[in-house]
């Protein structure tokens, strides 16, 4: 279709996506608000539904706030939505989302939040191209563009700085060929660790780069060669300059990161959610699946007789064993295995799992296995709201939900945290 049209949006769904109505369709706008009248372009004309690009509003919402810069849109996409209208639409997506997949009207707790909604990010991962000149940035979603990024809003400011310094360095150095790939930069109070994901060992620019990054922040500097074409971070690390792990705290709790460990991004709202997940829980020994560092069975583990850390992830088994001794620890036991082949071991020990998927959710064989070995507590963190619902429908018929607590660990974007409490009936 050509000729743009003027549609009105009349929700805003799950994506941040204003949603309007055109030929009795549906009609998906990036950038629109509930009440907002604008100028689409439609792109997609897809069976059930177009895809629209607004071109300008005509009415505004009273919600709508000012942005600065529009690229920050493609890594912030709801930083046009006032801060308290953000915690509203958290909310009515996850009652939409358990009736719609689970056909359940669950009660929703209040969202647990702070008022820090800008440089709250402990961790980014940058994109390196090379457009006009060299640049680094996010791709837009479902694309190969990139938008070069200066200044990250969500980023701590550690993280700014040393963003600050590497688009200096990009102005002056030619990469030689493709080899840099990513840029991954972690903090921790005023420390920062800067990881470069290449393709190989191999890579010319590694010592420009690193005589030009002498700021006192920077406590590690690693390169990381990557496995694939569509992972940021590979098996393989190298220390080039620096401390082997960034030290991070938890409460009262430490942990050492190496560069492959996944630990929370959002470190003080990680922190309320523990607190979370340790007042729900009422068994004594308990399973803490996809466990990471095992950061959710050590900080439980002053109320539990006993922990079963699950991971598959070799450096965070590493990672776990540390802070295990660091925080002197001794009832969380390390399991190094996939959940789905080590979990039935220790389901007839447990009476609570814990699980923090990944975004896929639980594999099947883990899901019969709760079916068959019904345990009398699940606590199930989430970061996805639609296959976090799809496997507690596939659960309802033997457990019941007896909390639904939201999480808002990121402003300004749709990722949507949860933790949900299920009991056995």
């Amino acid at each position: 279709m050509k000729e743009p049209v003027m549609l009105t949006a009349l929700d805003l769904d799950y994506q941040g996506q204003g949603v309007c109505r055109y030929q009795e369709k549906v009609v998906f706008v990036k950038g629109m608000l509930k009440g907002e009248t604008g100028l689409v372009r439609i792109t997609k004309d897809k069976k059930t539904y177009f895809i629209g690009e607004l071109i300008n509003l005509k009415t505004t919402s009273m919600l709508r706030v000012n942005v600065d810069n529009p690229d920050d849109l493609h890594y912030a996409p709801l930083l046009h939505l006032n801060v308290q209208s953000q915690l509203d639409w958290q909310q009515k997506i996850t009652e939409e989302t358990f009736r719609k997949i689970a056909k359940m009207d669950v009660s929703i707790d209040p969202i647990l939040c702070d008022n820090r909604d800008r440089h709250y990010r402990n961790k980014v991962t940058l994109h390196v191209a090379k457009l006009d000149t060299l640049k680094m940035g996010v791709f837009e979603p479902g694309s190969n563009r990139l938008y070069p990024v200066k200044h990250m809003v969500l980023a701590s400011d550690p993280i700014q700085k040393v963003i600050l310094k590497l688009n200096e360095i990009f102005k002056m150095v030619q990469l030689q060929d493709d080899t840099l790939k990513h840029i991954t930069l972690r903090s921790f109070q005023q420390k920062v660790m800067l990881i470069f994901g290449t393709t190989k060992p191999e890579w010319s620019e590694k010592d420009i780069f690193l005589s030009h990054l002498s700021l006192p922040i920077i406590s590690s500097i690693y390169q990381n060669i990557l496995d694939n074409d569509y992972e940021n971070m590979g098996k393989t690390s190298i220390l080039l300059f620096g401390d082997e792990t960034l030290e991070v705290n938890l409460g009262n709790l430490k942990f050492s990161l190496k560069p492959q460990a996944f630990f929370q991004i959002n470190t003080p709202i990680a922190l309320r959610m523990y607190e979370k997940v340790k007042s729900l829980i009422k068994g004594k020994v308990v399973i803490d699946a996809y466990a990471g560092m095992a950061s959710i069975g050590q900080f439980i583990s002053d109320r539990v007789d006993r922990v079963y850390a699950i991971e598959s992830n070799h450096e965070a088994i590493l990672s776990a064993e540390i802070a295990l001794e660091e925080n002197r620890i001794r009832n969380v036991q390390l399991i190094e295995s996939d959940v789905s082949l080590a979990i039935e071991r220790y389901l007839p020990l447990a009476d609570t799992i814990v699980f923090d998927p990944p975004r896929s959710g639980l594999d099947d064989h883990t899901k019969q296995l709760l079916l068959t070995h019904l345990v009398p507590e699940i606590i199930y963190v989430s970061c996805d709201l639609k296959s976090l619902v799809r496997d507690i429908n596939m659960l309802k018929a033997h457990y019941r939900v007896t909390s639904v607590t939201p999480v808002k660990m990121f402003y300004h974007t749709i990722e949507t945290e949860t933790i949900v409490r299920l009991e056995k009936m």
